[in-house]
Parts: C-alpha cells; sequence; structure tokens
C-alpha cells in the first residue's frame, strides 16, 4: 500500500472516486491517498479555445466560400464532462498531459461539427455576396443555437463566445465580384457625377429663377411707385384744377363786383356831371342878360391874390399888341407870388 499526498491547483476540479464513487470533489483540493484504492479525475475549470476553418460551403446561389472563427467555452457541469469525456489523473505528467490533450480535442471535436452545422444551413440561405458580409449574423445565430443545443448540454459545456474571423469566397468568384463589384461603383459614381450636375443646373435654374422673381417683384414695385406718383400728381392736378376753379369763381365774383362798383361810379359821376351841367346851365341863364365887366368884377371880388395876379397875367397877355416892352423882375414877381 502506498500512501501519498497530492495538491491540485484552484484552476482543476478534482474528483476523488472509491469503490467507483465520488467521495470528494471541488477546485483546488489537497489531501492523502491510497494509489491502490483511490482514483481521482482532474478536469481544468479554465476556458478553452477552439478555432476553425471551414471550406466549401455553399451559398444559396451555389458559391463556395470559407469560412473561419474561434469558438470559447467552459465546463460548467464537471459529472457530466467527467461521464462523456475521459479525464482520470495520471501522476505521470507527460501521460496526464496526453489525457487532457485528447480531452480538449473531443470537446472541441462537438463544438466544432455544431458550428459547421449552424454555419452550413445559415449561408445556405444567402447569396455570395449577402454571406461575405454576415460576420456578425452568423456570429449570433451561432451562439444562440448552441446555447440551447442538447448535445453541449450533454457534455457540460458553455458556450462562451465566438468571433467570426472572416468569410471569403475563391479566388475565381471573387475577381468576378471585384469586376461586378467596380462596375457598380463605376456607375454608382456615374450617377452621382449625374446627380450633381443635375442638382447644379437645378440649383443654376433656381438662381435664375429667384432672380428673375426679383426682377418682377421690383419691375411690379417700380410700377406700383410710379403708378402711385402718376395718381399723387393727378390728385394735385385735380386739386389745383379745383382750386383754379375757386379762383376763378372769385375772380369773376371780384370782377363782377367791380363791373358793378364801376358802373355805379359812373352813374354817380354822371349824375354828378349832370347836377354841375345843370348848375352850369342855370348859372348861364342866370348871367346870360350881365355885362361882362360885372362879371369880371364879380369874378374878381371872391378871388385871393394869386388868382388876380393870374387874370391880370391873363388879361396883359391879350392886350400884348397894344404894349411895348414890359419887364419883370425876379424880385418882383417873387414877391407876387408869396
Amino acid at each position: 500500500m502506498s500512501i501519498k499526498y497530492k495538491k491540485f491547483e484552484p484552476t482543476e476540479y478534482v474528483m476523488k472516486v472509491k469503490k467507483g464513487k465520488v467521495v470528494q470533489q471541488g477546485l483546488g483540493l489537497s489531501f492523502f491517498y491510497n494509489t491502490m484504492t483511490t482514483s481521482m479525475i482532474v478536469l481544468p475549470a479554465t476556458a478553452f479555445d477552439a478555432s476553425f476553418a471551414f471550406d466549401d460551403i455553399m451559398t444559396s446561389d451555389f458559391q463556395s466560400v470559407s469560412v473561419q472563427g474561434d469558438i470559447s467555452y467552459v465546463i460548467i457541469d464537471y459529472e457530466k464532462a467527467a461521464k462523456m469525456i475521459k479525464f482520470s489523473y495520471k501522476s505521470n505528467k507527460t501521460e496526464y498531459e496526453e489525457v487532457i490533450s485528447e480531452a480538449k480535442l473531443k470537446m472541441s471535436k462537438q463544438i466544432m461539427n455544431l458550428a459547421k452545422v449552424y454555419v452550413t444551413k445559415f449561408l445556405s440561405t444567402k447569396s455570395v455576396r449577402e454571406a461575405l458580409v454576415s460576420s456578425d449574423g452568423l456570429a449570433a445565430v451561432i451562439r444562440e443555437n448552441m446555447k440551447e443545443d442538447k448535445t453541449i448540454q450533454e457534455f457540460g459545456l458553455q458556450l462562451l463566445s465566438i468571433s467570426i474571423l472572416g468569410i471569403s469566397a475563391k479566388a475565381e468568384t471573387r475577381k468576378a465580384l471585384e469586376a461586378a463589384t467596380r462596375e457598380q461603383i463605376l456607375k454608382l459614381q456615374d450617377d452621382a457625377i449625374y446627380k450633381r450636375r443635375n442638382a447644379a443646373i437645378e440649383q443654376e435654374r433656381s438662381v435664375k429663377e429667384n432672380e428673375l422673381n426679383t426682377e418682377i417683384k421690383i419691375a411690379e414695385k417700380e410700377k406700383e411707385k410710379r403708378e402711385k406718383e402718376m395718381e399723387t400728381k393727378r390728385l394735385i392736378q385735380e386739386k389745383q384744377a379745383e382750386l383754379d376753379v375757386k379762383k376763378l369763381n372769385n375772380d369773376i365774383a371780384l370782377e363782377e363786383e367791380k363791373r358793378k362798383l364801376v358802373h355805379l361810379q359812373t352813374e354817380n359821376e354822371k349824375k354828378k356831371s349832370d347836377a354841375k351841367a345843370y348848375d352850369s346851365e342855370v348859372l348861364l341863364k342866370t348871367f346870360a342878360g350881365i355885362d361882362t365887366e360885372i362879371i369880371k368884377a364879380l369874378a374878381a371880388s371872391g378871388m385871393d391874390s394869386r388868382a388876380l395876379i393870374a387874370k391880370a397875367f391873363v388879361e396883359i397877355g391879350d392886350k400884348a399888341d397894344k404894349i411895348g416892352t414890359l419887364n419883370v423882375s425876379p424880385e418882383l414877381l417873387e414877391s407876387l407870388t408869396k
């Protein structure tokens, strides 16, 4: 009989077995054991990574594509895993590493087989163009399906993450796709140029239309301005005409009043003249039989000195042919006129 002591790492799940029954289990156990009666099952508690590369996955348009990716998984039910895969502990390090390597290979094979089933199923519904750009969708489908997969649960495994590193087509298909894509890009470029030109033409048309509308509005404003000016001028002329008519009416009325006044003045003057003529006629009739000298004496008696002097000069003038020489000095003339 051989008694040994063994201490395991915290990343190792240990199941101590005696007579076919697990008597102790847990992470990172340490204990003494009898090599003759005790066996151990040790499962890694760390995550595993499995890389895959699937070739000749057929798309819906019968084109072959290749898919590359990584899957991370971990053991969550150690009892189920121990029943499905051999994890027997070997004291010999090399032998134990071979056991673990073979166990990982079996688990990875199960994971890869399931992944290929879901990859094939997903890409069979996509065209080659769709398949080449469906990495995220493919990863999501694999993740969702493998979480619920019974095989994964039977092995006590759980999927942690999946990454699709790339989906690629064959060289001939890539060339054809590149050519088609290039043509499509060129077409899009031509369409973009055409749209830019159309946009430029449309923009220029819009600018010209705006300019024309602006000119029309300016012309309308000018027309309205001229019409307002003409209306204002017409109103001014009408007002001026009214003022002129009023002035003319006033002038006519004034002239009529003047005419009446002149007529009245004429009538008055006529009446005065008639009165004077009547007076003169009566006076002449009165003096008709009176001597001329008496009339003169009567006239002289009522005259002032100036009138008398003037009359004297008149009489001298009348008898000039009988007078020889008459001298009147300035002093005499001045004294006579005072």
